[in-house]
């Protein structure tokens, strides 16, 4: 960036030398002519990055995006990977909540569930769920909620009362 704004300066310098000593002359003369090369001049010195600012978002628009120094992708990568399967198993959860809340009548709020994770073939599938009742939810056949879940999830299933 500094080689460039002394770029910069230096072509304007130069650009302003030459239309101080070129003769003006009747009806212009020749400093209309060298006012017009000197300015295509000083345009093209200022234009020069446009062409590598766009070679740079073509790249980017490739999917090859800059990493800071001391990064690979591959860490963000895995990192990706781990944000993803936290949210699916997030996403799972709630649902298995809004589905018990249907089935059951229950009110939202009043059950929550907490599940427990196995990986089988780099898989992750449920291995233990609890619902968790409260408020008006606590009255409900705890009996019929669990059979319910591991008819629907084939795991084990507790109902526990806060």
């Amino acid at each position: 960036m500094k080689a460039y704004l002394l770029t910069v300066i230096a072509a304007s310098l130069i650009t302003s030398l030459v239309g101080i000593l070129s003769p003006s002359g009747e009806r212009g003369g020749l400093s209309k002519h060298t006012g017009l090369v000197t300015a295509l001049f000083l345009v093209c010195i200022l234009a020069s990055p446009v062409k590598g600012a766009l070679e740079q978002l073509l790249t980017w628009s490739d999917g090859d995006l800059p990493l800071p120094e001391g990064t690979q992708k591959e860490d963000y990568e895995e990192l990706l990977g781990q944000s993803t399967e936290l949210s699916s198993k997030r996403y799972f959860t709630q649902c298995l909540t809004e589905t018990l809340q249907t089935q059951f009548g229950l009110d939202a709020g009043t059950v929550r569930c907490a599940v427990q994770w196995r990986e089988t073939d780099g898989t992750a599938s449920p291995s233990h769920v609890t619902v968790i009742l409260s408020g008006s939810a606590i009255w409900k056949d705890p009996h019929a909620i669990e059979d319910y879940v591991r008819t629907l999830l084939d795991c084990e299933c507790d109902v526990a009362v806060e």
